[in-house]
């Protein structure tokens, strides 16, 4: 498998599960890999050079650890090139004039192999003009950071003491959960949604995560996305409307229809091709 900096965490684990040693073993951060669950939550989620950001080395290094177990490079050109060089305590003091400081440890979570993601959400929501979030993680928060950009969020990273600080306040054009996941997420009615699934032109796959406690719905649906193409479609069965789910489907181009039949029995069908 050829890779660049652009390649999926999550593609590079499936096509050699030897990759998360490989990478495991570059940096102290990227030992969490090892733990399935939160690999799951952070894997499809970024790209190499993400990630090596995240575990502050050089993606370089990153991609000869792999191609040393079998990977093949591809052009150099088309790696994402990323500023490695951390905000001044200057910028931090700039961003955070006048706010006060609401502190979010969400490492606990982490290390339970817990998704702190509905936490955070409660917690930004929250948020007051004249207050700013900060969140303490052992790594820089990548995947959390780009879904709140687009909610109208302004973010500053700091590392202090090897401990990242997240800081997140109010931006001028914060937007609505509605205006984030745009027209690629859909309610139907029961009889739209079982239409759709009789006139899809492919295969569907389901998933059935009702009975499964968080974060693991969010894992197995995560993770079942990631095999999706034009001829394959997903269906789900939830307890509820993943929210937070939502505008990571939108950043990945797909369309999602929400059936919500009863309490505790909704239905969703993912898919790359327009339906």
């Amino acid at each position: 498998m050829k890779i660049n900096g652009n390649t999926k965490v999550s593609k590079v684990i499936k096509e050699n599960v030897e990759a998360i040693e490989a990478i495991a073993s570059l940096n102290p951060h990227f030992t969490k890999l090892r733990n399935p669950i939160l690999r799951r939550l952070l894997a499809p989620r970024v790209n190499l050079s993400e990630a090596a950001k995240i575990g502050k080395c050089d993606v370089n290094e990153m991609l000869n650890a792999l191609v040393a177990i079998g990977f093949e490079l591809e052009d150099e050109n088309s790696l994402v090139d990323f500023e490695t060089e951390l905000p001044e305590n200057k910028k931090k003091d700039k961003f955070l004039e006048g706010k006060k400081i609401i502190s979010l440890d969400v490492r606990p979570f982490l290390a339970k192999g817990e998704d702190p993601f509905n936490v955070l959400q409660k917690a930004l929501k929250k948020l007051e003009t004249h207050e700013a979030l900060e969140v303490l993680i052992d790594f820089e928060p990548i995947p959390l950071i780009r879904i709140q950009e687009k909610r109208g969020f302004l973010n500053l990273t700091v590392v202090e003491d090897g401990l990242c600080h997240s800081f997140f306040k109010l931006g001028e054009g914060k937007i609505s959960q509605a205006e984030l996941i745009g027209e690629a997420v859909k309610t139907v009615n029961e009889s739209q949604f079982n239409q759709l699934v009789k006139t899809y032109p492919g295969v569907i796959k389901t998933i059935d995560v009702r009975s499964l406690e968080m974060p693991e719905p969010l894992v197995k649906i995560l993770e079942a996305i990631e095999d999706l193409d034009e001829k394959t479609a997903l269906k789900v069965f939830h307890k509820r409307v993943p929210q937070h789910l939502l505008p990571e489907l939108e950043t990945k181009k797909l369309n999602t229809f929400i059936c919500a039949i009863s309490e505790g029995n909704v239905m969703l069908f993912i898919s790359k091709r327009n339906v």
